[in-house]
C-alpha cells in the first residue's frame, strides 16, 4: 500500500480553501492511514452535520431487526400528529394521497423539506424557549403541507429528524441515549455525542464558511436551530465528534456490523438492506439531479454505488457526508471504512470535487 499520492492531495487542500482536514482508513478492524494538513493536527473534535444520518439508520435498523419496527409502518402509529397530512399541489393545499410509511422518511421519500425557518418551528421554539423536546419539535413538521405524496419523490429533508422521533417513541429514551447504549457504547465510541460537554467543545475545531466573494472565513462556532436546543436530538445533524470516534463506526458498518472489539451493532443482512437502492420511478428522476452523486443511488440515509465507471471502489460502497464537508464511506466487501473531516461550510467543492478524489486516490493506494 502507497498512500503518498493521497497525502499530497490533503496537503494541498489548505491551498484549496480548506483551513484543515483529517483523513484516516481502517481495513479489516486495522488502522492503515491517518493524515491531517494545515491547522488539524488530530484530536479536534467537529460539528459533523449529516454523516449523523449513519448512525441514525444504524439504531432504526437494530429497532428493525429486534422487530420492534417495520419499514412498513405508518409514521403516525408512533407520531398520531402526521395522522392528516397535506400535499401542496400547485396552487391548492389538498390531502395526501398514500400514507407515510418510515421507509419513505429513511429513504428521504417523505415530501419533507428542510425549512428550519418554518413558522410552525419557529412558533413551537418560542413558545417553549427553546426547551422542547425531540418528539414535541417533530410533531410541528407535519403542519407543513408536503411537497409530493410520501413515495412519490425523494427531496433531502428533515425525515431523518422525524425517524429519531419515532425512536424514541419506541424506546422511551432520547435518541442520544438510545444511540449510546446500543451503537456508541458497545463499539468503545467515547467522542460521539449530540451534546457536547465543555472538553469536547474545547478542543472545537474553528469554523469557517464560504462567502459570497468565495473566499473560506471565519465563524462563530454554530449548529442550526434544532440541533442546539438542550432537549432536541437531531436525527439528521446533532452529532459532535472526532476522527477517532467516527471511524470506529464505519468501521463497524465495514465488517458486517462487527466492531474492532468483536462487539455487533447490525447483521450484515441489515447493512445490505440499508444500502440498497429504494429510488425509481419519480424519485429518481428527482435523486439523479443531485449531481454530486454521479453513479450512486440512494438507500435508507445512504448513497449506494451503483455505476462500476462512476468510481474506483466497488459496487455497493456506501456512506454520506455533512454540511461543513465531512465524509464517511463504507465497503463491506472489502472490510474498508473511511472518514474525512473538514469544517466549511457552503463549500460545494468538497461534494463535487474533493469527496470523489480522495475515494479514488484511497483505491489507488490500496491497490
Amino acid at each position: 500500500m502507497d498512500f503518498s499520492k493521497l497525502s499530497d492531495y490533503l496537503n494541498r487542500l489548505p491551498r484549496e480553501g480548506v483551513p484543515g482536514c483529517e483523513m484516516v482508513v481502517w481495513k479489516d478492524h486495522r488502522e492503515v492511514f491517518r493524515h491531517t494538513a494545515g491547522e488539524a493536527k488530530g484530536g479536534e473534535t467537529y460539528w459533523l452535520y449529516s454523516v449523523t444520518k449513519v448512525l441514525t439508520m444504524t439504531v432504526t435498523m437494530q429497532l428493525i431487526e429486534k422487530g420492534m419496527l417495520r419499514l412498513s409502518d405508518p409514521v403516525a402509529a408512533y407520531l398520531p400528529a402526521f395522522s392528516h397530512l397535506t400535499v401542496q399541489d400547485g396552487e391548492t393545499v389538498r390531502p395526501a394521497k398514500t400514507m407515510l410509511t418510515l421507509e419513505h422518511l429513511m429513504a428521504m421519500q417523505g415530501g419533507l423539506d428542510y425549512d428550519l425557518a418554518a413558522p410552525a418551528i419557529r412558533r413551537k421554539i418560542r413558545e417553549s424557549g427553546g426547551d422542547a423536546g425531540t418528539v414535541e419539535m417533530v410533531n410541528c413538521f407535519a403542519e407543513k403541507p408536503l411537497l409530493f405524496d410520501p413515495g412519490q419523490g425523494f427531496k433531502y429533508s428533515l425525515c431523518h429528524d422525524v425517524v429519531g422521533a419515532i425512536v424514541e417513541v419506541i424506546a422511551g429514551k432520547p435518541l442520544s441515549t438510545v444511540a449510546k447504549e446500543n451503537v456508541l457504547d458497545p463499539l468503545g465510541i467515547r467522542t460521539l455525542t449530540f451534546h457536547p460537554d465543555a472538553e469536547q467543545l474545547a478542543k472545537l475545531a474553528p469554523q469557517y464558511t464560504v462567502n459570497a466573494d468565495m473566499k473560506t472565513v471565519p465563524i462563530a462556532n454554530c449548529r442550526d436551530s434544532l440541533a442546539s436546543m438542550p432537549h432536541y436530538d437531531s436525527g439528521g445533524s446533532g452529532l459532535m465528534g472526532d476522527a477517532e470516534g467516527y471511524i470506529l463506526l464505519a468501521d463497524a458498518l465495514a465488517n458486517n456490523g462487527v466492531g474492532k472489539n468483536g462487539n455487533r451493532i447490525l447483521t450484515g443482512a441489515s447493512i445490505d438492506d440499508m444500502r440498497r437502492n429504494r429510488q425509481h420511478g419519480a424519485s429518481w428522476t428527482d435523486w439523479v439531479k443531485v449531481k454530486h452523486k454521479r453513479g450512486y443511488g440512494y438507500g435508507l440515509g445512504v448513497r449506494t454505488l451503483m455505476d462500476a465507471a462512476a468510481s474506483r471502489s466497488p459496487i455497493g460502497e456506501f456512506g454520506w457526508d455533512g454540511a461543513t464537508g465531512a465524509w464517511a464511506m463504507m465497503d463491506p466487501d472489502n472490510h474498508i471504512g473511511a472518514f474525512y473531516v473538514q469544517h466549511v461550510l457552503n463549500m460545494n467543492r468538497a461534494y463535487y470535487e474533493f469527496h470523489p478524489a480522495i475515494r479514488d486516490l484511497l483505491y489507488e493506494s490500496l491497490a
